[in-house]
């Protein structure tokens, strides 16, 4: 069990915040990115700049490939590679010569370390380190860099690479649509946390998709790399930590969009499948996000350990185990193989926490074929949460992935995003005059 979950863990979805029992009370908005268990300062007494200048130091030893120098900077307590060891595994992935390309701290929330991407030919190496108090190297992983996807233009609507997140920042890109001066924006977010920036779980075109049809309609959106994709080594050295993994790098592409020529006030986020579900703890937290929420086939829990659970098909037995484990007293011991402060966060991510606190519009959409999340559990269930701010819609012959029975990731819903956007009641038959293609000039 605790080796299937930590295989899960590495296709698993998105997170939430903290630990349970949280009354309204307790609830305060907050414009904050989430913040993990470890909130106290990693060493009080080490500067950023002497962890920058670390990483520039491990970096440039594998850059020259002194691997004995290499080798020395390893803590005696840790697991240490020898300099054959460590020329035997660089070797094997790529064997150089190697040019440094950057050198980055990871340096915050009691994190400590740092990531050195250097090239051999046309192969990019991404090297990721952490350091204990005393600036010495514990755990180091090497693996090859997953490629940054190239921009597309069309005569309706122009792709940005852009980069946002904690320092080594993630990929993305912004698209725009053409003739629309400072439209509203969709955060584009897929399903699973190791998704490539164009795709949500088997659809690995939705988002770009999603993207490309949106701008077609007169609204822009960012979709990104999660950490995970670009960093997936990120867990074996740091450990599962949802802040780390996926919420420091939200916050982040939210506030850069002011920087962008969008309606950085009319930002829209759009979730798919868990992200869905998940929208809600989002959009709490980030008060930026006005323009409203869209869930595309969420599924709807009673508490986000059974939103995790469905995410990666556990049995209701083992959910109660860990609802147990949690239960008893223990702060840095493992719960099924994974922390316990990793649990807790997913506790507390649960839609129905946040449901009466958001007002922002809603927007509910449901694929009726969809066999992962239904119409007549999930969609129906979610009805009981509906207030004058939720609209819902279904859709025939829409699957989970968004794709049609021509195999292709239906427009209607992205149509339907931006009609709904522009106060169109999109449950009424269409006419031109409703069109959302009157915001494009």
């Amino acid at each position: 069990m605790r080796k299937l979950l930590s295989v899960l863990l590495a296709v698993v979805l998105l997170g939430g915040c903290k630990k349970a029992d949280t009354t309204e009370s307790d609830l305060e908005v907050s414009s904050n990115q989430f913040t993990s268990s470890s909130t106290e300062p990693w060493s009080p007494g080490i500067s950023y700049g002497r962890v920058a200048q670390k990483t520039e130091e491990i970096g440039a030893a594998i850059a020259a490939q002194n691997w004995e120098v290499c080798s020395s900077l390893f803590a005696v307590s840790s697991d240490a590679l020898s300099s054959e060891e460590l020329r035997t595994m660089f070797h094997a992935i790529a064997e150089g010569p190697y040019e440094l390309l950057e050198c980055d701290p990871i340096y915050h929330d009691g994190y400590c370390g740092g990531m050195t991407l250097l090239r051999a030919d046309t192969q990019e190496l991404e090297v990721m380190v952490s350091l204990n108090q005393s600036l010495e190297i514990e755990t180091m992983n090497v693996s090859l860099r997953n490629e940054v996807r190239e921009t597309e233009e069309s005569e309706e609507w122009t792709e940005i690479l852009i980069e946002a997140g904690n320092a080594p920042t993630l990929h993305g890109i912004l698209t725009l649509p053409e003739g629309v001066e400072s439209p509203p924006v969709a955060v584009l977010v897929g399903e699973q946390l190791s998704d490539e920036m164009n795709a949500s779980g088997s659809n690995r075109e939705l988002r770009r998709d999603l993207a490309h049809q949106l701008a077609e309609h007169g609204v822009a959106s960012v979709r990104f790399n999660t950490r995970l994709y670009e960093e997936s080594a990120l867990p074996e050295v740091f450990g599962y930590d949802l802040d780390l993994l996926f919420y420091q790098d939200l916050a982040s592409i939210i506030h850069s969009l002011e920087s962008y020529p969008v309606n950085a006030r009319s930002i829209v986020y759009v979730g798919h499948g868990t992200a869905g579900t998940l929208g809600y703890s989002v959009v709490y937290h980030h008060f930026e996000v006005t323009g409203g929420l869209v869930l595309i086939n969420a599924p709807f829990t009673e508490d986000g350990l059974e939103l995790y659970g469905r995410s990666v098909f556990m049995e209701e037995a083992e959910l109660d185990e860990v609802r147990d484990l949690l239960e008893q007293e223990g702060e840095d011991d493992d719960v099924l193989g994974l922390p316990r402060s990793y649990w807790a966060d997913w506790n507390r991510s649960g839609a129905l926490r946040y449901t009466r606190y958001v007002a922002i519009p809603i927007l509910i959409q449901q694929g009726e074929d969809d066999v992962i999340v239904t119409e007549h559990d999930d969609y129906d269930s979610w009805k009981s949460q509906k207030g004058s701010n939720v609209t819902m819609k279904t859709y025939e012959d829409i699957g989970h992935d968004l794709r049609n029975r021509d195999g292709e990731t239906e427009e209607q819903i992205a149509e339907d995003i931006a009609d709904w956007l522009d106060g169109v009641d999109i449950n009424k038959p269409k006419t031109s005059a409703s069109s959302s293609a009157g915001r494009k000039s």
